[in-house]
This record gives structure tokens, sequence and C-alpha cells, in this order.
């Protein structure tokens, strides 16, 4: 019988290295990445299209561009579009960011050619009708009015405003009043310009049939040319200096706090080092931040600190909406941590939680073919090697207190921060 008195063995988690995708490089300086499995019976295809440039506008106008996709053609109306990728059983989404614009479709494989046949049509013969535009229109415009009564949101665009400025998407915020003015003939004849570039990366995931893999080959290398990912030699950053920044709020009992400044992307050889120390800092349920502001003060639900990863800019952001009274003792508490694990060594039995802690969640999300492809066009979408995955984890299960500090002195310094608060207004 088993002593339920005595807690089991514990063996180190075990990282092995990621099975490499099938690459296959096209004419036109696309690619296309295969992750296969023939146990399974559903395909997952995402195409990567990046941003013609990061301007704010340009980038509000290419996200309608391609969201009105899905509103009609010439002899289909949406909801026929709809009913078409319904009776496939198949999903059809479209997603956008900063850096890139996304269309993911996925059905099971025997139904991969007949979905490609509509992506096909929705991509040349959208009539971006005005109706459509007109209602899509004023939601966004009516979702905007409800995001500015929050101060969450507030902070968020005050933070990305202070250190990329409004011009530039990376300091996006909706703005109505261009919004307002963008009609659908103006959306068609931006998307001329879109449908000329095809997708850089197609990544495959599941099982498809070479009827399915030759139809979606020949669409995306139909293209003569693909966009290319911002780099950060394309950026120039704002120079907007370190400080306290406020929206007020005067009606709010919630101040929202947004802690930013510029650091090292993915690429960088210090990256995987100062992952882990900022899982320690701020990262997960238990972190330093978590059991002071939240366990010992009360003073909020919830604060994070992680890594925006754009591929041109990233930067270090910590997030916390607070009591409103105690926002300004919570950044001093912040500070004051990150003092703490810039001058104090993590101890073994904490740094070692953390890791298994990272090391679970990596574990966790690369469990079949379809995580793995997640995690590569991630990867890929930063500008790194996949190889680097795996060489990331054996970093983090190595790294050593002194290594902890080491990133904690170099990127965790935070008096050169800039802080955007959002709330009723508190004296110092």
């Amino acid at each position: 019988m088993i002593d339920r008195t005595i807690a089991p063995d514990f063996h180190p988690i075990q990282v092995h290295p990621l099975k490499n995708p099938e690459v296959q490089n096209l004419q036109n300086g696309g690619q296309m990445a295969h992750f296969l499995d023939s146990n399974q019976n559903l395909v997952s295809v995402e195409m990567i299209f990046p941003a013609h440039n990061l301007s704010a506008k340009k980038r509000q106008a290419d996200a309608y561009s391609f969201k009105m996709l899905l509103e009609g053609t010439s002899n289909r109306d949406s909801k026929k579009i709809a009913d078409d990728i319904s009776f496939l059983g198949a999903s059809f989404d479209i997603s956008h960011s900063a850096e890139a614009d996304t269309i993911s479709i996925s059905c099971l494989s025997r139904f991969l050619p007949q979905l490609v046949d509509i992506l096909k049509l929705i991509w040349s013969e959208s009539i971006f009708p005005e109706k459509e535009w007109k209602t899509m229109q004023e939601t966004g415009i009516q979702q905007n009015a409800i995001n500015l009564q929050k101060t969450s949101y507030l902070a968020s665009r005050l933070l990305r405003g202070q250190l990329f400025g409004a011009e530039l998407d990376y300091g996006y915020s909706f703005d109505s009043e261009f919004v307002q003015s963008l009609t659908a003939e103006f959306l068609k004849n931006n998307f001329k310009e879109i449908q000329k570039m095809g997708p850089a990366l197609t990544v495959v995931s599941g099982w498809a049939e070479s009827e399915g893999l030759l139809a979606i080959s020949s669409w995306i290398s139909s293209f003569d040319q693909v966009g290319r990912l911002p780099e950060s030699s394309d950026f120039t950053s704002n120079e907007t200096a370190a400080g306290q920044f406020w929206e007020s709020k005067t009606d709010s009992q919630q101040t929202s706090i947004r802690i930013g400044k510029p650091t090292i992307n993915n690429r960088h050889a210090d990256s995987a080092r100062f992952s882990l120390m900022l899982e320690i800092f701020g990262g997960y349920f238990g972190s330093r931040l978590m059991s002071n502001i939240r366990e010992d003060k009360g003073w909020t639900y919830g604060i994070f600190a992680q890594r925006v990863s754009h591929r041109a800019a990233p930067y270090l952001l910590i997030s916390s909406d607070l009591n409103g009274e105690s926002a300004l003792l919570a950044l001093e508490e912040i500070k004051k941590e990150a003092h703490i694990l810039r001058t104090e060594l993590v101890d073994d039995d904490e740094l070692e939680k953390v890791k298994n802690y990272v090391l679970g969640q990596f574990l966790t999300s690369v469990t079949n073919c379809f995580g793995i492809a997640d995690m590569y066009r991630s990867v890929w979408q930063t500008g790194n090697d996949f190889g680097r995955v795996y060489k990331n984890a054996l970093e983090i299960q190595s790294s050593s207190s002194e290594q902890v500090l080491e990133m904690a002195q170099k990127y965790l310094i935070l008096e050169d921060a800039i802080v955007a608060f959002s709330g009723n207004p508190v004296e110092n």
C-alpha cells in the first residue's frame, strides 16, 4: 500500500529539442512551414501578412480592410460566406497586431481545398459593401467610447503614447475622427495595395492531404512578392523623458498604473535569463509583486511584469489596476521589489520553483503539433531561429542566483522608466 504521508520522488523537468518543421522556401520570398501529424484529422493554416508600415492611421485602415473581406463579394453576401464556412465545419479568423495581419483557417483535412477556394474568392472579389462598413464603423466607435471609461485602457494608451508617440502603431490608440472619416471605397482602394503582397509565412499544422497542401501552396506562390516584418533599424523611438504621467478620471475609485521602458529583444544573448528574472519579479501568481501588493497589502487583484516582444521595439511592462488611494504607495513597493532583486540573491528554493514553473508552462504549450506550430510562428515573428527555443530552455534550467542578480542589475532599473497612471489623481 502507498504511504501517502511521504511525498513522491521529485524528478527534474526534462526538456528535449523541438522537431523542426519542413520548410518550403517560395520563389516570391515567402516561406511555408509544415507541422504534419497523421494522427490528426484537423488542419490549421496561419498566413502572416507583415505591415507595409507602422503608421498608426495606416494600420487602423489596414485592420478594417482585412475585416471587410468577409462582408461580401459580388455574388455572395456576408451571410452566405459565413454559411459556406459553417457548412464545412470550419473556422475563418482575421487578427490584427502592430506588425502584421494574420488570416487563420482550420477545418477537417478533407475540406481544406474548398476552404482555400473561399479564401481565394474573398481575397480577389470582395466588394466592401457600404452598409456593412457603416455597421463595423459604428461598432468600433461605440466600443472605443466604452474603452474611454476604463482606467486600464487610458493608462495603457498613455504609456504607449509616451513610449512611441501617437503617429506610430506601437503607440496605437483608436482615432475616432479618423475612423469616422473612412469610407468603404477608401478601404477597398487601400486593400488593392495590400493584396499585391502575399503572406511572408504560412504555417500548416495538423494533417493535410496532398490536394489540400497543393491548394494552399499554389495560392501563396501566386503572389509576386511578400512583405517583411520591421526591424529595429526601421524604428525611431520617442524621446520622451522618464517620469510620471496622469490621465485624470476623477469619477473612478480605481487607478491603473502602467510602467514601461525599452528593453532587449528575444534575439539578445541575455533573453532567456532576462525572462527568468522577470518571472520571479512579476510573471506568475506567486511572484514577488503578487506576494507583496496583492497578498500582503491587498491593493489589487493582480499585478504582472512582462516583456512586450515587438520585433522592432520591445519594452518592459509592469501593469496593475489598484485601489485608488494606494497607487503611489504601490509604485514605491514596485521600486522596492526591483531594488531587492538587484541587490540580494534569490534563494535556491524560490529559484528552483520558478524554473520548474517556467519549464512546465513551456512543455504544456508544446504537447502537440498545433502548439509547436504556434511556438514556431511566435519565434519567427521575433526574428529568432527556432533552435533558440531549446537553447533558451537549457539556459533557464542552468541559471544561477548570481545570473538572475546580474539580469536584474542590467535590466530592472526603474528610475528611468515611464510611469502612466489613470484615475483620480492623488497627491505625493
